[in-house]
């Protein structure tokens, strides 16, 4: 987009604007509905009242933030092309509080919310992802689960896939997944302006190490979340990031991240800082239900990766991926699986998978699975039919994968 003059950046603005009103703005106000009915959950001080005020000002000093580009210096002419930006949405979404959210409110949450207030309880952990390169089934598999609360499935539905996997090949370090991570008592970064990542990341970055080094020099524009990068030699990262600070481990062939908890050693020591700070404003000692949740949450993260590596060092298969997805061999908090487990005492709403996939994403074997729960009638998303789909061009393999699929038996027991 830096490459654009001004007047294009506007005119794109507006038309992505105009097309999400004209086909999904009832989406995008029960979106936001949900959205400050959670946050006056979680943070029972505000009301909406106060969102409603405090959204749109927080959006006018993003906008009115100084991007320091002999800093930055990749950022030249990003500060004109976001404000045109900015201005050719406003022509989509009239109305300023829609906008603010459209633009805003996940750094509103995170930059705001969740430095300024104590939460009531940390927000449940929400996803899976895993990656394998040398398997198996001769070729990469990709896999993992959306978990969320039910007030959030029609943000997270979408329907079984039509067609299987078309051939994927990494030409350059691609990020493969991302879940929920973050802390209570974050910090604040120096600029709130909002640098899109897609406008100044080089294309073709094949180096996971330069890759990573460019996302460090930015750490305050993106995230918190657990993130998940492969390269094209099959070199993994996974990142570990909270406002303005983040972790990196760097592993070969396989990569697993999952939700609520940081296991580089810096970030976990500056997670428990963070959660000692909330306990001493809530008056607590150190046996509190809080302390009960992160540890869950760090053990559930342990046994994904203990069984990732051992997927890995065995040779990874279709079934083995989705068995760690699926996993409830162990009570919750360690189960990988979630289903309507509530992993805090004073957690409101239950937490479920909705929806869990794994394919083959290369080679001869291509396939996918998908998994999905309906909230019309609950149940764990492994007592659910799993949908099949051959890969693109092994159309005439179809009952084979279904055929396997059948023979497995319950999967993740």
């Amino acid at each position: 987009m830096l490459d654009q003059s001004v007047s294009d950046v506007k005119a794109a603005g507006k038309a992505k604007a105009q097309a999400l009103i004209e086909t999904r703005k009832s989406w995008l106000e029960n979106d936001m509905a949900v959205a400050f009915e959670y946050a006056t959950i979680a943070y029972p001080i505000l009301s909406e009242a106060d969102l409603r005020h405090m959204l749109p000002r927080f959006s006018q000093k993003r906008m009115a933030s100084d991007l320091d580009v002999t800093r930055y210096p990749e950022c030249g002419g990003m500060a004109e092309r976001v404000r045109a930006m900015r201005r050719g949405a406003a022509e989509g979404i009239t109305d300023p509080l829609l906008a603010a959210f459209y633009h805003d409110w996940g750094w509103f949450g995170s930059r705001r919310l969740n430095t300024r207030f104590v939460a009531a309880a940390p927000p449940p952990p929400q996803c899976t992802r895993l990656f394998f390169a040398d398997t198996a089934e001769g070729g990469e598999i990709q896999a993992g689960n959306i978990d969320n609360v039910l007030m959030q499935f029609e943000h997270d539905n979408r329907p079984p896939p039509q067609t299987g996997p078309a051939e994927t090949r990494f030409e350059q370090v691609t990020q493969v997944g991302a879940v929920s991570s973050a802390v209570l008592c974050d910090e604040e970064p120096e600029c709130l302006f909002p640098v899109d990542m897609a406008w100044i990341m080089p294309s073709g970055m094949t180096d996971i190490h330069a890759y990573v080094d460019m996302l460090a020099r930015y750490m305050e524009f993106w995230g918190p979340f657990n993130g998940l990068y492969v390269a094209p030699d099959m070199r993994c990262a996974v990142i570990e990031k909270a406002n303005v600070r983040m972790g990196v481990r760097y592993s070969d062939g396989w990569g697993a991240i999952t939700a609520g908890a940081y296991l580089d050693p810096a970030m976990h020591a500056f997670k428990e800082s963070c959660s000692q700070r909330s306990f001493e404003v809530r008056g607590w000692g150190a046996d509190n239900p809080d302390a009960v949740y992160w540890d869950g949450c760090e053990k559930r993260y342990r046994r994904l990766l203990s069984l990732a590596e051992a997927e890995h060092q065995r040779g990874a298969t279709l079934l083995g991926a989705a068995r760690i997805t699926l996993d409830h061999a162990v009570p919750f908090p360690e189960r990988i699986c979630l289903a309507g487990e509530r992993g805090h005492p004073e957690e409101k709403l239950q937490n479920w998978s909705m929806l869990s996939s794994a394919e083959v994403s290369s080679g001869p074997n291509r396939r996918s699975l998908f998994w999905k729960i309906d909230p019309e009638d609950l149940k764990p998303i492994y007592h659910t039919r799993c949908h099949v789909r051959a890969g693109a061009g092994l159309e005439a393999r179809q009952q084979e994968f279904e055929a396997e699929i059948e023979a497995a038996g319950e999967i993740g027991a």
